[in-house]
């Protein structure tokens, strides 16, 4: 176990150290080249982990568990969906430059029941993690105000530092971005460490607001709105929270302070979060944080506050939902083709496929990276595609969720969906011990997952997704809470 435990987190730190920095000739081909480190560093790694468990069989025996039994369900429904795809070569190992075929999901898989079963970290592994993340973030904010730090070929608006597109990039912060968010506000106020994970958000918020895309809209509400569930159960916590959402205005200021020295300098399109820093946004969420802060700290703390906490929730709860339910109903009203860069034609010209797919593939779906290939099968809908998109080929539905309803069909999405769930609500069990690590690895599941409504799976997102969900498997049926309270 302790041998698995360490090659598990040299995994890690490998991953998210090589893999978001690694290109070979600049944006060219750039998934591409991405995968094909992935592929290097995770079947290495996986094979000396499986090895571990084959010494551990001969020893041991199997060891029966509801986790593995889960995962034995996931790699049968993918292994269908492999047999049965309308291709088998593009299913297996996935479209060029995306690349998330049946063996790219089988080694998320992987990782993800291995990360289930424990991981050390300490505050080095946590360092040598969270180095990368907070770098890319410098050189994208420098990059979005025409300071090209990084000169790689094919340098464009619409690409940033060398992650690439920049929904590849909100793929990729709506993981690291809630992360150090979930580590700061879980620290003791103004220590050495709370100071250090700020410090990393701020990086990371700013990148996110500048990078260009809407969807980080929903990364921001993601990781937000579940810290206000988590803080309502107690007065520290609501402190914690208070600070962050300085934190947030503080970040939205020095980008309004950007945009004044830099007026013409900003390399990409208006968007919401742009305009919300230039309306001083920053200035309101700072004024909130930091008066509701000092609100908190001179009001005594009553009896009873866990009880007080959970009907806080429970309003909490009801309140979203309703506003939930306002927002779709308006965005299902005012939503047509032209909304979302698009994405409104994609989405129709999904729903239209699935519709005509035969009754089984509506259930296993036509195979993982398949969308492309069964999409332009039929020339009456090539024609409309080629008519809408030109020589930009369609290789995905712009949504995790609509995308697997096609390429894993209904028990891909539900499965897809249950997993998240499984997690999240395995998580929500957890003991106050155990709350700090908790919350860190649900942040990020909710973001990408919010995220997802409108953007695609790759892999400088999906992998780390799958790794917060064993984690977070792990937090919520171990014993140990040292994700959370580790030096």
């Amino acid at each position: 176990m302790q041998y698995r435990k360490i090659l598990l987190t040299f995994y890690l730190i490998m991953l998210s150290a090589i893999l978001p920095i690694y290109m070979k000739d600049g944006y060219y081909m750039l998934g591409e080249e991405k995968w094909n480190i992935y592929m290097i560093i995770s079947a290495a790694i996986a094979g000396l982990i499986i090895f571990a468990y084959i010494s551990e069989f001969i020893e041991k025996g199997v060891e029966k568990s509801e986790i593995r039994s889960l995962f034995k369900v996931f790699l049968c429904l993918n292994l269908i969906n492999l047999a049965f795809s309308v291709d088998q070569k593009v299913s297996f190992f996935g479209i060029e430059g995306w690349r998330t075929g049946f063996i790219t999901m089988f080694l998320m898989l992987f990782f993800c029941f291995a990360y289930s079963e424990g991981l050390s970290t300490n505050g080095y592994v946590l360092a040598a993690i969270f180095i990368t993340p907070f770098v890319i973030s410098i050189i994208v904010i420098a990059e979005r105000f025409g300071m090209h730090v990084l000169s790689v070929s094919g340098t464009d608006p619409s690409f940033v530092a060398c992650i690439g597109n920049i929904n590849w990039y909100a793929g990729y912060l709506s993981i690291f971005a809630p992360l150090g968010i979930g580590f700061a506000v879980t620290r003791e106020l103004f220590g050495k460490e709370f100071y250090f994970w700020s410090l990393y958000s701020i990086a990371l918020i700013m990148s996110l607001l500048v990078q260009g895309s809407d969807s980080a809209l929903l990364i921001l509400i993601g990781t937000y709105g579940l810290l206000i569930w988590y803080c309502l159960y107690e007065k520290e916590r609501l402190q914690a929270l208070m600070i962050q959402l300085f934190i947030l205005g503080l970040s939205m200021f020095e980008v309004k302070i950007l945009l004044g020295i830099f007026p013409e300098k900003y390399t990409y399109s208006d968007n919401i979060l742009i305009r919300i820093c230039d309306m001083n946004g920053g200035i309101f969420f700072m004024t909130v944080g930091l008066l509701s802060y000092m609100l908190l700290s001179i009001n005594k703390e009553e009896e009873e506050e866990s009880l007080k906490g959970e009907r806080n929730r429970r309003i909490y709860r009801t309140v979203v939902s309703v506003i939930a339910t306002a927002a779709l109903i308006f965005v299902m009203l005012r939503f047509d083709d032209i909304a979302g860069n698009g994405r409104g034609t994609i989405w129709r010209v999904t729903l239209d496929m699935y519709k005509e797919l035969p009754s089984f593939r509506k259930i296993i779906g036509v195979g993982r990276d398949c969308f492309s290939t069964y999409a332009y099968s039929k020339p009456a809908r090539a024609e409309i595609l080629i008519n809408e998109f030109g020589e930009n080929r369609l290789t995905n539905a712009h949504s995790i969720f609509l995308t697997e309803l096609i390429e894993g069909g209904l028990a891909g999405l539900v499965g897809l969906l249950f997993l998240a769930f499984y997690v999240l609500g395995s998580l929500k069990k957890c003991n106050k011990e155990k709350g700090p690590a908790a919350i860190i690895c649900a942040l990020p599941i909710v973001s990408y997952y919010l995220n997802g409504m409108v953007s695609f799976s790759q892999v400088l997102s999906t992998p780390y997704a799958f790794i917060c969900l064993g984690i977070g498997l792990y937090v919520a049926n171990s014993g140990e809470s040292q994700i959370g309270n580790g030096d």
